[in-house]
């Protein structure tokens, strides 16, 4: 399994390498600038060249400079080894280095298009010579973070997760803001379905918590109620024992008093 770079892993941030570059093309012109675009795509950490596109000192090439180093920056940006090979008598020869960024640009644009790349694809593709280079490539490739996948030797694929980001080509600009508006239309849509529902859900708790209290409130009431019931009942039963008790006392006090009278204990005449 290959292991993630000892910077990534101990979360290490750094200064875009990128930034210096950009200082240094606002007064780079011409040949200057050309080799400073040169260096830009040999180096090994940069994958984005957007901000340098936009340099105006860049743009000058064009007219002012070696006109292939812009079209080669372009390229690099948003291009793939094999738009390269198309025009490669024209925009000359790269460095080993170079060729090599190149192909892991253009593995990217291939694993950001397809979940599963054959390796015969990626032979072709980024005409390597073996399987042993193509998977070396993309072994160094994941370290560094281009690519998120899983090399398959046994049968012969690269089982692609995830992809970083490449420049957009300004053809695409068009499309992918409408995507972005579906998207936010698409994002709206679903907030609006969400409020819905808790509102719905909100609704349905405060009737169930208001038939709850009032489920409450009539057991009480009917706890009362027996209560009273309980209260009157044992006192019902108390007062007629009550009663009786004095009853049978009396009873009791009428009895002895006969008695007396009957064997001569009564009082004289």
């Amino acid at each position: 399994r290959v292991r993630p770079p000892r910077s990534m892993m101990q979360g290490e941030t750094s200064t875009s390498p990128l930034a210096e570059f950009l200082l240094l093309a606002k007064s780079a012109k011409g040949a200057a600038c050309a080799q400073l675009v040169l260096q830009v795509l040999e180096h090994p950490s940069i994958h984005v060249f957007g901000e340098l596109l936009d340099m105006p000192n860049v743009r000058e090439l064009a007219t002012s400079g070696p006109a292939n180093v812009l079209e080669l920056l372009k390229i690099f940006a948003y291009g793939t080894w094999k738009d390269y090979a198309a025009r490669a008598a024209q925009l000359g020869s790269l460095t080993p280095a170079q060729a090599t960024k190149l192909k892991r640009l253009s593995l990217v644009s291939l694993a950001s298009a397809n979940k599963s790349l054959p390796y015969a694809c990626l032979l072709s593709e980024l005409e390597m010579p073996s399987v042993r280079a193509l998977e070396d490539l993309l072994i160094q490739s994941i370290y560094d973070g281009l690519v998120t996948a899983k090399l398959d030797q046994q049968a012969g694929r690269l089982h692609v997760r995830a992809s970083a980001g490449r420049d957009l080509h300004p053809s695409e600009l068009e499309q992918m803001s409408a995507q972005l508006a579906r998207w936010h239309a698409g994002s709206g849509q679903v907030l609006d379905s969400l409020r819905q529902k808790l509102d719905m859900h909100k609704t349905r708790c405060d009737a169930a918590n208001a038939e709850a209290a009032e489920l409450e409130r009539r057991v009480e009431a009917m706890r009362a109620s027996l209560r009273a019931q309980q209260d009157a009942a044992e006192g019902g039963v108390l007062g007629a024992l009550e009663d009786e008790m004095e009853h049978d006392d009396k009873l009791r006090k009428s009895g002895r008093t006969k008695g007396k009278h009957s064997i001569g204990l009564g009082p004289r005449k």
